[in-house]
């Protein structure tokens, strides 16, 4: 019992890792609950004990699955690209016509530069307006998984499969 005392919070942090595993915890813990508190209740008693315990963790399941996103439903319909803001589609327009499908975000000293396929896309280094549209391109093309961050700086990026797709359905 000690064992299991010093190993329960990893047990809780590996069951909160998914749903089914927060039903399983969710489900031994109430049947530690009755076992201890019903033991010695009559038989009719720990039926309805049951019974109850069972609707209201199945009520649970339920509003748990109802309430997740489906992670079937968006791979199939694809990232949500719709809102895409303009500086993100040329972005990724440029991206797509690189050889090596890659973005670089480079920060040096006072400057900053954006380029993609021989081309840099901050035409005014001084302009932090600008310099903010394509930083928040960049964020809303990462958000829908059109390009994946390589490395640990935020200064290169790569088009993924799911943006090479979404530039050829776009043109």
């Amino acid at each position: 019992m000690d064992k299991l005392a010093e190993r329960l919070p990893e047990v809780i942090t590996a069951a909160a890792q998914s749903h089914l595993g927060i039903l399983a915890l969710l489900s031994i813990a109430l049947s530690f609950l009755a076992f201890f508190f019903f033991a010695k209740a009559s038989e009719k008693v720990r039926v309805a004990i049951f019974v109850l315990l069972f609707l209201g963790a199945t009520g649970f399941a339920v509003a748990m699955f109802r309430a997740a996103p489906d992670p079937t439903a968006s791979a199939a319909s694809g990232p949500n690209t719709a809102a895409l803001s303009d500086e993100a589609r040329i972005l990724l327009r440029e991206a797509v016509a690189d050889p090596a499908g890659l973005i670089l975000f480079e920060r040096y000293g006072e400057g900053v530069d954006l380029h993609t396929n021989d081309r840099s896309l901050l035409t005014s280094k001084a302009d932090r307006r600008a310099l903010a549209a394509w930083e928040s391109a960049l964020e809303e093309l990462v958000e829908v998984g059109l390009i994946v961050e390589r490395g640990d700086r935020g200064e290169v990026f790569e088009v993924t499969r799911e943006g090479y797709e979404f530039a050829d359905r776009s043109e």
